[in-house]
């Protein structure tokens, strides 16, 4: 199930226990499991990003239990690329446009996403990639960009999403070899990644 949340709407009743699962599956992703500098207070990832009121993207699995978030910011304000990562951006700069989003802190449960197909890409990584999208074009933007370890970005190809390198991949944490992109928001991107969630829905079917 996909849940549109603005930041402002987190302390909701329907919203609230989402986006506080939302926090402790940041902190066991990115602190636990890959070991990244990132704040953990109680078992909650928060940085101040989410201060800004951005707009959450959820899966759950229906009965309240969140599978997959991510979060968008626009680029016109401060956003994760151009405070803590510019090294990634290269020669172009900082971005700031009204009509692009950031992407970031996407992250995927994988007690809960056991789901794969033969691409090794998940339901519910399909459709998170696809709600965010959807959202994105919906809103009218252009492109989201998002920085990203290499890793990832081999999902990213594989679910379908239309990209382009931005800059060089520079080494942070314990190794980790990081990179950003420039993603396509349009209504064939959309449609392509909702197509490969509907064949995926229907081989599990």
């Amino acid at each position: 199930m996909l849940h549109i949340v603005n930041g402002y709407e987190r302390s909701q009743p329907e919203y609230k226990g989402l986006i506080d699962q939302m926090h402790q599956l940041r902190a066991r992703s990115f602190h636990d499991r890959r070991g990244w500098r990132v704040t953990v207070q109680d078992g909650r990832e928060i940085d101040a990003f989410d201060d800004l009121d951005p707009l959450y993207v959820l899966v759950s699995d229906g009965a309240g239990r969140l599978a997959a978030s991510l979060r968008l910011l626009p680029t016109t304000g401060p956003y994760m690329m151009s405070e803590v990562f510019p090294e990634v951006l290269g020669p172009q700069g900082v971005i700031r446009h009204p009509q692009i989003w950031e992407s970031s802190r996407f992250c995927v449960d994988t007690e809960v996403a056991r789901d794969f197909g033969t691409d090794s890409v998940n339901r519910v990584t399909r459709m998170l990639l696809a709600g965010m999208f959807r959202t994105a074009f919906e809103a009218g933007m252009i492109n989201i960009v998002s920085v990203y370890d290499v890793y990832v970005e081999r999902i990213l190809k594989r679910a379908g999403c239309t990209f382009e390198r931005l800059g060089p991949v520079v080494t942070y944490d314990k190794g980790l070899r990081t990179t950003s992109g420039l993603f396509e928001v349009s209504a064939e991107s959309v449609a392509r990644l909702e197509v490969a969630l509907e064949e995926k829905a229907r081989v599990l079917a």
